[in-house]
């Protein structure tokens, strides 16, 4: 019996931007503080030529650089530097944690985050594991014990009243980028096409699933995200975030939720998944994957291959997304956003959201 993939060890590296703007950073290297000044008139027109997907490398470093400066004023990015540097004396990495107090600096892309000393996209960079912390005053989530294979239930939700989606094709995708997985037992795959609160309650108490992916629409009203389940006629059924966050209650299995929107989808709003994704950890989950704009077929193909794969293999998800980011940055080129498009939450401290053992 072969027990979970070779540890890794890190370093953390912490930053917390309140809402005045100053910024606390910490490590094992010591803290420093700063403030935190960004030109947004700069970033909000990056930030719509990315939506139409207007981008080409150059736009998208600037983009990075402009924020990397932000976070990173010369006392941060001195212990940021010390801490790398301790970290490669020991053979580890760094797991690069950001809080955000404020809503709208925690809507930006930090993901395109890009430290020009070192010309590398820090979301891409696998010796720099980076996701969104929810620090929240709750006991460490224990996980039941899971054996491979590894469970993921994907519900496809397409209610007739908004704009359609190709469920067959949807599953047909998320199939063809597991196959090789499913074939050699390492993932279990079951899906929901009728997305009803009752479907999905049901499916949740048949089996221990360690990963919940949703594909469909996301609705951002009055400020408020939802997420378009089905009701019993097939229409739209709006969730609330809490609402949402309710189907996971009492689950110890469930280690991690993946949000996803279909490309070119009217209705959707990634805004919505933005908004659910740190509820859903506030309230117990202990890492969600949300896209922050939308991917076409052949990046969400690429995406389940590499990220389910790695977390198959016991690597924690912090270092799932970061290799998967960095397979797309180089499948789909850097001038394109699609590799800062997945966005980890996580509160799980150590990054493992599941422990397996593989038996050979």
């Amino acid at each position: 019996m072969l027990e979970e993939s070779s540890r890794m060890d890190y370093h953390d590296f912490q930053i917390l931007v309140g809402k005045d703007n100053n910024i606390r950073a910490s490590s094992e290297q010591g803290e420093e503080s700063g403030e935190l000044r960004l030109e947004t008139n700069q970033i909000k027109l990056a930030l719509q030529l990315i939506e139409s997907r207007s981008t080409n490398t150059q736009l998208l470093k600037s983009l990075g650089s402009q924020l990397y400066q932000a976070l990173f004023p010369t006392k941060i990015h001195g212990l940021f530097r010390a801490t790398i540097a301790g970290a490669q004396t020991n053979n580890y990495n760094v797991r690069l944690r950001l809080v955000f107090d404020s809503p709208k600096l925690a809507a930006l892309p930090w993901e395109f985050l890009y430290d020009e000393g070192t010309n590398t996209f820090l979301a891409n960079n696998t010796q720099t594991v980076l996701s969104r912390y929810i620090d929240v005053p709750l006991k460490k989530l224990e996980l039941e014990v899971a054996s491979l294979p590894l469970k993921v239930l994907l519900v496809i939700s397409s209610p007739s009243n908004l704009d359609k989606l190709d469920v067959t094709g949807e599953e047909k995708l998320i199939r063809e980028a597991l196959a090789k997985h499913i074939e050699s037992g390492t993932v279990e795959l079951d899906v929901i096409q009728d997305a009803t609160t009752r479907n999905i309650n049901q499916k949740l108490r048949e089996k221990p699933y360690n990963v919940f992916h949703f594909i469909g629409h996301g609705v951002f009203d009055n400020n408020k995200g939802y997420i378009a389940l089905v009701d019993n006629d097939g229409k739209s059924r709006l969730l609330d975030d809490e609402n949402f966050a309710n189907i996971f209650l009492g689950n110890r299995n469930v280690g991690l939720v993946v949000l996803n929107s279909c490309q070119g989808a009217a209705v959707s709003s990634q805004q919505a998944f933005a908004g659910t994704a740190p509820n859903l950890v506030q309230r117990g989950i202990p890492a969600v994957v949300a896209m922050q704009y939308s991917i076409f077929d052949s990046t969400a193909k690429l995406f389940a291959d590499e990220f389910y794969c790695t977390l198959a293999l016991g690597w924690p998800v912090d270092a799932a997304i970061q290799t998967t980011r960095n397979a797309i940055s180089i499948e789909v080129g850097l001038d394109k956003p699609d590799f800062a498009t997945p966005v980890l939450y996580m509160r799980a401290k150590d990054g493992i959201i599941m422990k397996k053992k593989m038996k050979i």
